[in-house]
């Protein structure tokens, strides 16, 4: 939509009916402003509509010294039907002497009526050249729809006398909604036009409408943001993330094997076989807390405790940090301050995944089970049961619960009925993670075979397979709905990104950790990724990029 050789866009958007009917309405232009009060009780000449094959339609005044509002007629001479709008214009088109007088713009106009004399002539001239300036802007904006009305229909593109700036007589209400159509690069060209074209173009609104446009819905609080600097941060992002531009940063405090991760913009919490979890600034990548004994003086006091065993799972929100352990229990503490509050204590095995929502958490373990624990008072509602092998990894989407296991099966079960509800086989050996989709119609599997497998939830078949995705295990994925990315880890000590729809490989990270991958976890500024040689890696996207503030 942005260039001539690609017209489809506003004229896509706006019917047919509409964009004529606002064409028959400015096909005449108006005299300069008329602050006189409009009374729309008052009745109003009838307008005939013009015909687009007739596009000289006869203008006649009313009366000899054409005082009121003019009737346009068809060619017939007979009075068509009008609207609240066409009124609004006949009103608009009354100068104070309710005279109809030839006009001439001086600034920001795009029509001027054909004036008599020498002066009206001169000026008519000068602001041809003005006129001209803008069109090689506007004349190659759009071809069609929005170009329409700014070039006017049927008449020769470099005639003065047809077209007409919409800022001159709509409200700006209307200018940014019809702005709020066009795609970045369109408006990137109506900001070179003039000072107000400038001005309308730079609107919140007509930005938030490109961001989503291009790069989907806005999760975050929308108000008061400066969209277009976030449009320009967003396509930044995404050409390192094309080119794999990132800035690579270790966090070095655990003693041993880093099984787990999760992060957001502010923090990361990892969790290690030497029974600690440990909060990291993002920013700095200073650790800021480390839970556990004996590090936490807390412990030998606290009447729950903390874990005994490795930290093997871990899932966190705004209110709570949920973590599982090789101890065969799952812990709940209280943010921000990080107080355990909870004891699970249902598994007979270690915890090797966990998840939860508003009312729920979800554990699953070796010991082949799933359990639905109620999430206010940790109370055990629910255990699934089915799988033939360890439960290794579990998720959690609204009703929905998806389980991979050991015995290369992926589970769909019911939450609150605790039915499996689908099986879905495909995989030759035993699977290590699973990922959910937010919408609940994609799984993403991955195990022992090497594979990465997606799969459709409604009806349960596999839409794509990427084989030999890893040459060893595949031992974490993340599922990126949001960006169309899926990030895997792997024994074979890579991390890599490929594309959602249709599993094209988009990154390799080779050996950027000395052993086995054993999480990885991303959002669109990062990858995080942790590994049995007791470091976490942060790949940054994001570093030195202008205007990450008006976003984050």
């Amino acid at each position: 939509m942005g260039d001539a050789t690609n017209p489809p866009g506003l004229r896509t958007r706006i019917s047919t009916r509409a964009r004529s009917t606002i064409t028959r309405i400015l096909r005449d232009p108006p005299p300069k402003r008329n602050d006189t009060p409009l009374n729309f009780t008052e009745s109003i000449p009838r307008v005939a509509s013009i015909d687009e094959d007739n596009v000289h339609s006869r203008v006649n005044d009313v009366g000899n010294q054409s005082r009121g509002p003019r009737v346009l007629q068809d060619g017939s001479g007979n009075p068509g039907p009008t609207s609240s709008i066409q009124s609004w214009f006949l009103k608009l088109r009354s100068s104070k002497e309710h005279q109809v007088k030839a006009v001439t713009v001086s600034h920001g106009g795009f029509l001027t009526a054909a004036g008599q004399g020498s002066s009206s002539q001169s000026k008519e001239k000068t602001h041809r050249l003005s006129v001209g300036s803008h069109r090689k802007v506007l004349g190659h904006l759009i071809p069609n729809g929005f170009g329409t009305i700014l070039n006017g229909v049927g008449g020769n593109r470099n005639d003065s006398n047809v077209g007409i700036d919409i800022m001159t007589i709509f409200p700006a209400e209307i200018v940014v909604q019809i702005l709020s159509y066009l795609d970045h690069k369109s408006l990137l060209s109506c900001e070179l036009v003039s000072r107000s074209w400038y001005s309308a173009a730079l609107s919140p609104h007509v930005w938030r409408r490109a961001f989503e446009a291009e790069y989907g819905g806005w999760k975050g609080w929308r108000y008061g943001r400066d969209w277009k600097s976030m449009f320009e941060v967003k396509t930044s992002l995404n050409r390192r993330w094309f080119k794999g531009q990132v800035n690579p940063t270790y966090l070095k405090g655990h003693t041993d094997s880093v099984y787990c991760v999760q992060f957001d913009q502010e923090k990361i919490i990892t969790g290690s076989r030497d029974r600690t979890v440990r909060v990291w600034d993002i920013a700095t990548g200073q650790c800021i807390k480390i839970i556990g004994a004996p590090h936490d003086p807390k412990s030998a006091s606290n009447t729950i405790g903390h874990h005994k065993g490795s930290i093997l799972c871990l899932q966190f929100d705004d209110h709570i940090l949920v973590t599982g352990s090789s101890d065969h229990t799952c812990i709940v503490y209280s943010l921000p301050d990080f107080e355990p509050f909870l004891t699970l204590p249902g598994h007979r095995m270690g915890v090797l995944d966990v998840c939860f929502d508003d009312s729920h958490i979800v554990s699953c373990s070796k010991d082949t089970s799933i359990c639905v624990w109620e999430r206010s008072t940790g109370l055990l509602l629910n255990r699934l049961r089915g799988h033939e092998g360890p439960v290794n990894a579990v998720q959690l989407r609204g009703n929905l619960v998806a389980s991979a296991s050991g015995d290369a099966h992926v589970k769909i079960w019911d939450i609150e009925s605790g039915n499996c509800i689908k099986t879905l086989s495909g995989h030759t050996r035993g699977l290590a993670c699973i990922q959910l989709s937010e919408d609940c119609q994609t799984i993403v599997s991955g195990g022992n075979d090497q594979s990465i497998r997606v799969w459709d939830v409604d009806s349960g078949t596999l839409r794509y397979e990427i084989r030999d995705a890893h040459k060893s295990l595949v031992r974490s994925l993340y599922l990126d709905s949001q960006n169309g990315r899926i990030i895997s880890g792997s024994y074979d000590q890579s991390v890599r990104v490929w594309d959602l729809r249709g599993g094209k490989s988009l990154l390799n990270f080779p050996r950027w950790h000395g052993s086995w991958i054993l999480a990885a976890r991303a959002d669109d500024r990062r990858i995080v990724s942790t590994s049995q040689d007791s470091q976490v890696l942060v790949l940054d996207f994001s570093n030195g990029i202008r205007g990450l503030g008006s976003m984050y």
